[in-house]
């Protein structure tokens, strides 16, 4: 093929697959159906999924897919989130939102929707992968089967479970289906006589992918990779018959390079995290060696995998060694065996931009990183076992008796079915984990318990009101190096009357804030609402334990930060209020109250720091306000008539007196101001009653 090019119809014909018989395309018509049912069939217990973890801002609290006319907001979201610089996941999640609002069982579908694509395009690909020239003397006649075999084990494979069940993560998948399509397409675009439209839809869905997820990068490569294993003799030629696509796929990173700038997410990623980049490396060595066990024995599977570890090289190096045992075979590979090799760079591409130097400090490894290398792992799977059973066939013929080719393929069909019921079975398990985000999270902590994964699971616990147990887990959250969960059990241990412990997580808490350094990981950091919001707790407690000069402090702290809240203001004005420093108490109350006018409280101590400030007139004036928000409040009505007294208006005393001694008959201080009032003003009432 070194003599061949574009322009030569004798390439051009060796590159295409010969003409498909009727027959064989309602082979792969039937095989494609029963794969996209593998997936439904599968799946189809996760509709009935909730919305978990990264699902609440994504999904519930994304304002921005409310209105699908509003498409610039859409195709923008807002910097820090799970869609920022990913268009079209948010432009998907926008369209959900548009069919049944918040209604989880659409958004569900979109996945299975959407992982069933996966599937099909990786069908696609491995069958005219092996219907080319370098494979079809071995492998071209049983393509179909192969492909198929591949394309349903991916399919029903639980690794996959959380892309599928876990929606914020159709990130991933949105982004698989667009790299599978891209290359299928390049692949098209290689065997057909008229190659500008397939390579201008395969640079229109390389841009698709960039617009979904930062991971599509390696396409370009690999596509270009794919042309020099199975297409082209040399570099050279393969850049001469396909250099108009290559420059195309490569100027989609240009659009990659646009997203990122304009919508970056938080700053859990990249060098700046803390995590250095040894340990990080060393951590994605264990981790690929999970994905890999997990592969073969999908078991005790779980969402969240925590932190980076400080692992050293001694503690790594089983791991470490296997891994770079890998990743030299396939260099080498690409010499000796480049088709076996391709398998193997694929593998490393697709985990590259996650699994590799640049750190993530907030999730050491996930198990939708391996979406698209379990279609690489696979594959090699199927296909490896198929020519090492011919080859044993055809050294052996022992083998080659007993194992006629019907006899083969029965027992090839026999092992497909087992296996992919075995795996589809334990996804379907896997989906139930998903219907409750206490059962998710409890598995997390049963599976790989770290301080973060008991913070998670004491959120949820939580929520379901059981809060004892959340507390205990808080402080293992909090003794396994998770500070901020601090917050969390300073509040929790508040809510449950404990009020010096609540006292002591709530400082250490906001002790964190405070350090001259950055955190490690970065997501310790505590958010500046989380901060505001643990001053006011500590506020609380302070106060109620009547510690006023430490209430103080916190308040004005708390007002410092956030001027514009009217529930700090408050906090601060009662603090002040509690230490007698009526004129500053004044003041924060008339700022409270511009923002909550009828809060009885802040009017009636509004009131008595206006009496301390000698302003009788102006008490009196927030004391009718009192009572007249809350009519029943004996505390406003005593303290109007005790002011009206004051000014001598002992009409008006006794008849607010009287009024609210109707209302409270066994307040003694009410029918004490009566009788002061009806005396001083010369028996304007009768003794109470008569």
């Amino acid at each position: 093929m070194s003599k061949r090019t574009r322009s030569s119809p004798k390439a051009q014909s060796t590159l295409r697959p010969s003409s498909v018989p009727p027959a064989s395309i309602a082979g792969v018509a039937w095989r494609a159906v029963l794969v996209a049912v593998a997936c439904v069939v599968t799946y189809a217990n996760s509709l009935s999924g909730v919305f978990i973890l990264d699902d609440q801002a994504t999904i519930v609290e994304n304002l921005q897919i409310r209105d699908l006319r509003q498409f610039s907001s859409v195709l923008f979201p807002e910097p820090g989130s799970s869609v920022s610089g990913r268009p079209l996941v948010n432009l998907s999640l926008a369209i959900n939102y548009a069919i049944g609002g918040l209604n989880v069982r659409g958004y569900h579908a979109w996945s299975i929707l959407v992982h069933a694509i996966c599937a099909l395009l990786l069908f696609a690909i491995v069958r005219r992968t092996l219907q080319l020239p370098r494979l079809r003397e071995q492998f071209g006649a049983r393509s179909n089967d192969l492909a198929f075999a591949v394309a349903i084990l991916w399919a029903v494979h639980p690794l996959n479970t959380e892309v599928v069940d876990y929606l914020t993560q159709r990130t991933e998948s949105m982004m698989a289906m667009f790299y599978c399509l891209t290359l299928y397409l390049a692949i098209r675009a290689a065997s057909s006589s008229r190659p500008k439209a397939w390579e201008g839809y395969a640079v229109l869905s390389c841009a698709m992918g960039m617009a979904c997820k930062e991971s599509m990068a390696t396409a370009p490569l690999l596509v270009a990779l794919y042309d020099r294993v199975f297409v082209f003799d040399s570099w050279r030629q393969t850049f001469r018959n396909r250099r108009r696509l290559y420059l195309g796929l490569a100027a989609t990173w240009l659009v990659l390079a646009a997203l990122v700038s304009s919508g970056p997410r938080s700053a859990v990623g990249g060098f700046s995290t803390g995590v250095p980049v040894w340990t990080y490396l060393l951590n994605q060595t264990v981790m690929i060696t999970t994905y890999l066990r997990l592969t073969v024995w999908p078991r005790s599977l779980v969402v969240f995998y925590g932190w980076p570890l400080p692992l050293t090289l001694w503690q790594a190096w089983p791991y470490a060694l296997f891994v770079s045992a890998l990743g030299i075979a396939t260099l080498v590979g690409l010499k000796r065996a480049p088709r076996l090799a391709f398998a193997g760079c694929w593998f490393f591409a697709t985990l590259a931009p996650t699994s590799s130097v640049l750190p993530i400090a907030t999730e050491v490894g996930a198990e939708r990183r391996m979406y698209l290398p379990l279609m690489a792992v696979i594959a090699v799977a199927v296909v490896g076992a198929c020519a090492i059973f011919d080859r044993a066939r055809h050294r052996w013929p022992l083998i080659a008796k007993l194992f006629s080719p019907r006899v083969a393929f029965t027992c090839g069909v026999i092992v497909l079915i087992a296996l992919s019921a075995s795996l589809a079975a334990v996804s379907v398990a896997r989906n139930r984990d998903y219907t409750s985000a206490l059962t998710l999270a409890r598995t997390v902590v049963e599976r790989r318990p770290s301080g973060v994964a008991h913070h998670i699971f004491a959120e949820q616990l939580t929520a379901a009101g059981r809060h004892a147990e959340a507390v205990a887990h808080l402080l293992q959250a909090v003794a396994l190096g998770d500070s901020r969960a601090s917050y969390a059990l300073g509040v929790e241990l508040f809510n449950a009357g404990r009020l010096n412990e609540a006292i002591e997580q709530l400082e250490a808490f906001l002790r964190t804030a405070g350090l001259p350094y950055r955190l490690v990981p970065q997501w310790l950091e505590p958010p500046r609402d989380e901060v505001a919001a643990a001053r006011l707790a500590l506020a609380r407690a302070f106060a109620m334990q009547r510690r006023w000069p430490e209430a103080v402090e916190q308040g004005q702290r708390l007002v410092a930060m956030t001027p514009s809240s009217a529930e700090a203001r408050g906090l601060l004005a009662d603090a002040l209020f509690g230490q007698q420093r009526f004129d500053e108490a004044r003041v924060q109350y008339q700022e409270y109250l511009r923002a909550r006018p009828n809060d009885e409280h802040a009017l009636v101590n509004l009131g008595v720091t206006m009496i301390a400030g000698e302003k009788l007139d102006d008490a009196i004036v927030a004391f009718r306000r009192a009572v007249q928000v809350e009519p029943r409040s004996a505390t406003a009505r005593r303290m109007l008539a005790m002011a009206l007294i004051d000014r001598g208006d002992y009409e008006e005393a006794v008849r607010q007196a009287k009024e609210g001694l109707a209302l409270h008959p066994d307040d003694a201080s009410i029918r004490d101001l009566l009788q002061r009032a009806s005396a001083a003003g010369g028996g304007l009432a009768r003794r109470p009653g008569s």
